[in-house]
């Protein structure tokens, strides 16, 4: 994989900047998707050293807000965002397709997508807060990387919803099994290397979450989008998390 991947991968999914690089075809983003994991250690590296930098200093609610507030800051909030319309959508679309599409497609945040985000963002900072021992660290550092993993997982081989396309669409449309096996390995691989067998545990249910929400999105909207694939993201950093108390 040309390592030139990885610098579009991070334009992509943080706000950091790192210049606006050359325009890229389908198989060109798709290619950098493979990288996407890499992306999500160097995000979880950084919470990792923020955490070992802070305590002591800070009270320790107060460093799992920061950790929580980093995580969103440096992505932009992309992903909650998508989180927020695939709630509104899934919701106000109450089993209409296109119904669904519209809503999720709107700038504007519904009761629905406020209301999950509050939840969500709670139930990140609690876990944070109360993880402890051994398995603190790499679950800082695994949550990100299982995150964007799932992303790759879940485009690939997945029909695209909308009939217009997004920026997802290019990513879904062009996405190989190559892209997936890179991101797969270089996934399981640190897993292994941050937390030995329960790290492949986590692993497992990511895997298992990603696969069972394509196939909902499927049989609800015939296909994913860009927000689905967010929300799915969202939904992984969560389990990541609450599979870790579950191992340790």
């Amino acid at each position: 994989m040309n390592p030139g991947g990885l610098m579009t991968a991070l334009r992509f999914l943080t706000i950091l900047p790192l210049g606006r690089g050359g325009e890229l075809d389908g198989k060109g983003m798709a290619r950098a998707m493979a990288w996407f994991p890499v992306a999500g250690a160097l995000m979880g590296g950084a919470l990792v050293g923020l955490d070992g930098l802070l305590p002591g200093r800070l009270p320790g609610p107060v460093v799992s807000v920061l950790l929580v507030a980093l995580l969103a800051l440096v992505t932009g909030g992309l992903h909650l965002d998508g989180f927020a319309d695939t709630l509104d959508g899934m919701y106000g679309g109450r089993g209409d397709r296109e119904r669904t599409l519209a809503i999720m497609k709107d700038s504007r945040t519904g009761a629905m997508g406020v209301i999950g985000l509050v939840l969500l963002l709670l139930l990140k900072y609690e876990s944070v807060e109360n993880l402890r021992g051994t398995l603190r660290v790499p679950a800082l550092l695994l949550m990100p990387v299982m995150a964007r993993f799932s992303q790759v997982l879940m485009s690939y081989r997945a029909e695209y919803a909308r009939r217009v396309g997004s920026l997802a669409q290019p990513f879904v449309e062009h996405i190989g099994a190559g892209h997936v096996a890179f991101a797969a390995t270089f996934t399981a691989g640190l897993s292994f290397w941050a937390a030995g067998v329960k790290g492949f545990v986590v692993l497992c249910a990511v895997v298992v979450l990603t696969y069972l929400a394509r196939e909902y999105f499927h049989a609800r909207i015939g296909g994913i989008t860009g927000d689905t694939i967010g929300a799915v993201s969202e939904f992984n950093e969560v389990l990541v998390l609450l599979v870790m108390f579950l191992v340790e």
